[in-house]
């Protein structure tokens, strides 16, 4: 019986130590440690973030609602924001003209 267990034992001890090779071994490289967060970039949380010229905010482009401007495109997150801009800027629109 005392054979037994310590055949068990030795097996148990092996197991473990070979675990703790093969992970020190055959740790991903691009896997973050733990307790250390990936750097998000935008293309991984959802496209490129572009920023409301009315309120600040950033959002996503592909969420974006986009509006054609002179010098190109302006990105707005919502239809409030997209309209109070378009309101604030008309006088200074009417006044170039």
């Amino acid at each position: 019986m005392v054979r037994v267990l310590q055949f068990l034992f030795d097996v148990l001890v092996a197991i473990v130590i070979i675990r703790l090779i093969s992970r020190l071994l055959f740790r991903s490289r691009s896997a973050p440690r733990r307790g250390t967060a990936a750097p998000q970039t935008p293309e991984r949380s959802g496209g490129t973030l572009v920023r409301d010229p009315q309120c600040g905010t950033y959002i996503p482009e592909a969420r974006a609602i986009r509006v054609r401007d002179g010098n190109g495109y302006l990105f707005f997150c919502s239809p409030s924001c997209r309209d109070a801009y378009a309101t604030s800027s008309q006088p200074a629109a009417q006044s170039r003209t």
